[in-house]
């Protein structure tokens, strides 16, 4: 297998990783909102998943793979979508901290269901965007 073609496996496994990280982040927030979790180990945990999170979607762990194989991974494409999703993970983060300070008037919630909420929409929307801008540019 070619380098170039192991590029796309490897961007369509990241793709698809994504798509499973966004789902896991929405129900893990639905489940602890839901179950009244805000336990400082459990937020410890949430944290580290956020941060990793973040983290992917920056063009960091590509330092740290191989050379070529980076390069074909995060070409000019991959950094507009990069770029592009980040935008929408900030207006979703905006809309969702005007759609909880709105629920708070009527729904008493703590700083802590409140920050969950804002945070994993805006990294669920860059995350979403970004595997729809990947997937559509590889066909």
């Amino acid at each position: 297998m070619g380098l170039v073609e192991k590029a796309e496996r490897t961007s369509l496994f990241r793709v698809i990783l994504f798509y499973l990280l966004a789902l896991s982040l929405l129900a893990s927030t639905i489940l602890s909102i839901a179950n009244g979790h805000d336990q400082s180990n459990r937020l410890l945990a949430w944290f580290a998943l956020m941060g990793l999170t973040a983290l992917n979607l920056t063009s960091v762990p590509f330092l740290w793979g191989q050379r070529r194989l980076s390069a074909l991974m995060n070409d000019e494409t991959t950094r507009d979508h990069r770029r592009s999703s980040l935008a929408t993970g900030f207006w979703a983060m905006l809309l969702a901290t005007a759609a909880t300070i709105t629920v708070s008037f009527f729904i008493p919630l703590s700083a802590i269901t409140l920050g969950r909420i804002v945070v994993t929409a805006g990294l669920t929307a860059a995350l979403i965007a970004f595997s729809t801008l990947e997937l559509r540019a590889s066909r």
